[in-house]
């Protein structure tokens, strides 16, 4: 069981991190806003679709773009210059202090902007195959991913409850998962 518990936590804990790693929001029809236009919000696009160690959390550049789009009109140029994003290093974006309005604001957009299931689906595939990453990505619960991102984006440690073990043990059962 503890093997199983540690996978499942690693599963989790490298998803969330690889959805973060991107950047720490949004047009609804993914479409770009002001932001996006903005030397800031075009370098955290292409930021966010760099996928040089295999991390990137858009699929597309729309929604690389939307998402970009969201930070800087959620959070504003003038915050984020506040906190030092500027567009020369946005890549240092994961190290900044955001409130935890402006973390809930990141983590919303993102799940406006980008079809989060398909990124864990990515995800999961080398471990579970393409259809067993498909059905756990569509039976994970979205308010405990946000939860997740949350606290990866706020540099706090992501702890799954025990509740959290169980379910991902309920889940890879009814997707019939090879768990180690």
């Amino acid at each position: 069981m503890h093997r199983a518990n540690t996978r499942i936590l690693s599963i989790a804990a490298v998803t969330a991190l690889t959805l973060a790693a991107a950047a720490c929001g949004g047009d609804d029809d993914g479409g770009s806003s002001d932001g996006a236009d903005s030397p800031v919000g075009e370098a955290l696009a292409a930021e966010i679709l760099d996928d040089s160690e295999g991390e990137s959390v858009a699929q597309t550049e729309e929604e690389a773009r939307c998402w970009a789009g969201s930070i800087v009109d959620d959070i504003g140029e003038e915050r984020l210059e506040e906190l030092g994003v500027t567009a020369d290093n946005v890549s240092d974006i994961d190290d900044i202090g955001f409130s935890d309005d402006e973390v809930d604001g990141l983590v919303d957009g993102m799940f406006d902007c980008i079809d989060v299931t398909a990124t864990f689906a990515e995800q999961f595939t080398e471990d579970f195959g393409e259809e067993g990453a498909q059905c756990v990505a569509e039976s994970l619960d979205e308010d405990f991913v946000k939860d997740l991102m949350r606290s990866v984006v706020s540099g706090e440690e992501a702890e799954p409850s025990e509740e959290f073990f169980q379910d991902f043990l309920d889940i890879a059962a009814e997707c019939d998962l090879p768990l180690g």
